[in-house]
């Protein structure tokens, strides 16, 4: 006792923590940390768990990678449980809490700093829902609003070592939908522009919304978030180009959200959508592109190669481009899908409409 008597170390922060007052000193501080978070989405394992390369169209899958394979179409879950996908999961959920627990101790002077502050907050809920959804739809039951009382996922709301025990079903999903409303209302009440892409805003804020609530069986918030894209302009088939090969003008308003791809190495190949689609020869089902009609834009060399295999890895030489480019650009949420999203919650109620925006896609 005499020894610890005089000691000050009872009283240090533990260093597992972040605190609340001492984490970001103004809101530029505070936009470096989610733009850390946004950095850290563009690596080869986030966009392998979180775009649509894992189909049943695979023409060879390099069979038991490792044990921790992180082809995600070979996963075995009894015997390949993808522990470092949790974990990685996890890691991101942790840096979007970083910011969600200090909201409040960030110091405002001026109403820009104020709507600043409240975007940065706004878009570390919105991404926390993304990466709860993920996790939830990996390891645990899907929801059917029937069977909420089902144990789910750690429902990890603070950056702490804390052991936490599974949070049901329906405590994961409420969190999951307050975290985007309470996105949304932050988003509208700071002037947000949303114009950017690059940006979790609003429309992907609504777009994660439509896609959850269509997963959990509740059409009517589905069909209202889905309703809100279907009147966008689909691109023309002279302008399809710019969808894939990454020339965002104003004609394109087909990506919701979408993050750079910063593998701009020349092994950059080897890491991403390249080896994805190369090493496992990925390839389109012959009757699948049989259906194409003659004029189909998506039977062009820039978009289908002569083995099947679907360009979405690269942009091929063509007559917009001299060479090769691999450093695509990920997009996670699609004007198409809210399309489907939208065809699928009204398909009951009114086929007729589901079949209009159907046939519009």
């Amino acid at each position: 006792m005499s020894i610890f008597s005089s000691c000050t170390l009872l009283h240090i922060d533990p260093e597992h923590v972040v605190s609340s007052n001492k984490a970001f000193g103004d809101v530029a501080s505070y936009e470096m940390a989610l733009n850390k978070l946004y950095r850290d989405l563009t690596t080869p394992i986030m966009n392998m768990q979180s775009t649509d390369f894992a189909t049943d169209d695979f023409g060879f899958v390099i069979p038991g990678y490792s044990p921790t394979n992180y082809y995600i179409y070979n996963w075995d879950y009894k015997t390949q449980p993808q522990p470092f996908v949790w974990r990685y999961q996890y890691q991101l959920i942790a840096q979007a809490n970083v910011l969600t627990d200090n909201f409040l101790a960030i110091p405002v002077k001026t109403k820009a700093e104020q709507d600043k502050r409240n975007q940065v907050y706004a878009q570390a809920l919105g991404m926390r829902a993304w990466f709860f959804f993920r996790v939830a739809q990996l390891y645990a039951p899907r929801y059917d609003q029937t069977n909420g009382d089902k144990p789910a996922i750690p429902l990890k709301l603070k950056l702490e070592l804390e052991f936490l025990p599974k949070a049901t079903l329906k405590q994961v999903y409420s969190r999951i939908f307050a975290d985007l409303d309470k996105a949304e209302e932050l988003l509208k009440q700071s002037d947000f522009s949303d114009s950017n892409a690059y940006v979790f805003g609003t429309k992907a804020v609504r777009a994660l919304r439509a896609r959850v609530a269509l997963f959990v069986g509740d059409l009517e918030m589905a069909k209202m978030n889905a309703a809100t894209f279907v009147n966008t302009s689909l691109l023309s088939k002279e302008n399809y180009w710019m969808l894939w090969e990454d020339k965002f003008g104003s004609l394109n308003k087909e990506i919701i959200f979408m993050t750079h791809d910063l593998s701009d190495t020349d092994d950059a190949d080897l890491v991403d959508y390249h080896q994805m689609y190369v090493s496992n020869a990925v390839s389109l089902s012959k009757d699948f592109v049989k259906t194409f009609g003659a004029g189909d834009v998506r039977k062009d060399k820039s978009y289908i190669g002569s083995n099947g295999m679907p360009h979405k890895h690269i942009i091929p030489v063509n007559e917009r481009n001299n060479t090769a480019d691999r450093n695509l650009h990920y997009k996670h949420f699609r004007l198409a899908e809210q399309y489907l999203i939208y065809a699928e919650s009204v398909l009951q109620s009114n086929p007729a409409e589901a079949m209009r925006v159907l046939n519009k896609l």
